[in-house]
């Protein structure tokens, strides 16, 4: 279909690339070419979606699916190439993308860096018994799939997360699910089925009568959850108002939700509270030393000097945010990409070159953004105290509409500087065509269905379904 264009008068239109193909990036290309421009979307993932496959939760699988296929809708169009697994900065130096001739580079590359976690030499342990916030994702998203080859972790009990808001907590979450179907199989075999989404919903007590037992017989210790604040300075609702009974009120909510988590999850919680250093034992992580803090009313922190104490643990999971990830020639001020234009986030330096999403805000995934979407209203927090799940599949939908719409209100200062750019020449046109097919034959793409439904995995409740009806065949 793209050789066709290039016989037409239409050849003469504008070529743009988008790195990144998830929210944002989906919506900055189907805006494009609705007004008529060709784009070339490059992504580092065989698939489009970003982290609603890497990064969000398995459980929330009806938000997941609704919003990867509103991705498809958007890029399955005749004026956009995908171009799968092919990373910026690695696979294609990005001087050498913006040297093909575009007429402008859209970086819509999201956050997949994370945050390091400040305690002076703790990354030697990275991987092994300090685990990163979006490498265990990943891994919990994946595991399950008969021909996953990514990184294996193993949740050890008495495990250590850091962090604070709505990630850490599904992080913890995830953690003791983990913990309590190993026990599970343990105590009455490997053979019996342990659906995580049904014990998600239910919370651990309530799942764990179908089996007549009590979390207490399982004999766990259980993780923990530290943070630097108290728990009502925790970011899992933002005021509606700036005046004090706002945010009085929104602190008495986060309360009321990790006071609900834990009563759901069985997990222990220390606040006021942030790692310093580590306790090390023939080269192995034993534990954290810890710095007490103390929180004012407004949340500011106040160092208490010499008073430490240690947290002693096998493992330590960092939840403490994502950055996104430096790419070799695009200037950066500290974590974020360095602008000259607020409007169109053009990147420094460069005239033709912008920024979208989370690669432009330094913020992470959905859920650690979201406070860059409309506000909750009471009727949503009601839902999310009585059903978390529910709830904050609402709230993240709500936060991609707000990107949707925070994106077609920047492209919209984006189509006037390209369409005041100069249209690519001939030879160009056939340049970008030649290098952009030559990536997608490296990696057998043929069309943009065929490829998804070739390299859509297995999903968890697709293979616990399987499972169920094969004990109860067995059975039968």
């Amino acid at each position: 279909m793209w050789k066709k264009d290039l016989d037409k008068s239409q050849k003469k239109s504008h070529y743009v690339a988008v790195v990144g193909s998830a929210v944002s990036g989906s919506e900055a290309a189907n805006l494009l070419a609705e007004k008529g421009v060709r784009v070339v979307v490059f992504d580092q993932n065989t698939l489009p979606y970003g982290k609603l496959e890497d990064g969000l939760p398995k459980w929330h699988e009806k938000l997941r699916d609704k919003q990867e296929a509103e991705i498809d809708r958007k890029l399955d169009n005749d004026k956009i190439r995908f171009i799968p697994n092919i990373k910026v900065g690695k696979d294609i130096s990005f001087q050498d993308l913006v040297d093909m001739g575009f007429s402008a580079v859209i970086l819509a590359n999201g956050a997949w860096k994370d945050r390091p976690l400040p305690v002076p030499g703790i990354d030697k342990f990275k991987d092994k018994q300090l685990i990163y916030q979006n490498d265990l994702l990943k891994w919990y998203n994946h595991y399950h799939e008969p021909d996953y080859k990514g990184k294996n972790y193993k949740i050890e009990d008495g495990v250590v997360v850091i962090g604070g808001g709505l990630a850490s907590l599904d992080v913890i979450k995830l953690a003791m699910m983990e913990l309590v179907e190993r026990k599970l199989k343990e105590k009455f075999g490997e053979d019996i089925v342990v659906d995580q989404f049904e014990m998600e919903k239910k919370g651990i007590d309530k799942y764990l009568e179908q089996f007549g037992v009590k979390y207490d017989d399982l004999g766990l210790k259980g993780a923990t959850l530290v943070y630097r604040r108290q728990a009502k300075h925790m970011p899992l609702k933002q005021p509606q108002g700036g005046d004090p009974e706002s945010k009085e009120k929104a602190q008495k909510v986060s309360e009321r939700i990790l006071e609900n988590y834990k009563k759901k999850f069985h997990f222990h919680f220390i606040p006021e509270a942030t790692p310093v250093e580590y306790i090390e034992e023939d080269g192995k992580l034993k534990g954290l030393v810890m710095q007490k803090y103390h929180t004012d009313e407004n949340g500011k922190l106040y160092y208490i000097a010499g008073e430490r104490f240690p947290v002693y643990t096998n493992q330590v999971i960092s939840s403490i945010g994502s950055i996104p990830e430096p790419i070799e020639g695009i200037p950066y001020e500290g974590d974020r990409l360095k602008t000259v234009n607020d409007e169109t986030s053009q990147i420094y330096g460069y005239d033709n070159v912008f920024a979208i999403g989370n690669a432009v805000t330094g913020k992470g995934n959905i859920k650690t953004a979201k406070e860059h979407g409309s506000a909750v209203t009471q009727k949503l927090l009601d839902e999310y105290l009585q059903k978390n799940t529910q709830a904050l599949d609402l709230e993240l939908e709500a936060y991609n509409k707000e990107v949707r719409k925070k994106t077609d209100k920047k492209i919209g200062g984006l189509l006037s500087e390209i369409l005041n750019k100069e249209v690519p020449d001939d030879l160009t046109v056939e340049h970008i065509w030649d290098l952009t097919k030559e990536y997608q034959d490296k990696v057998g793409y043929k069309d943009y269905k065929s490829w998804i439904e070739q390299h859509k995995p297995v999903r968890y409740e697709q293979l616990i379904e399987e499972k169920k009806k094969a004990l109860e065949e067995k059975k039968a």
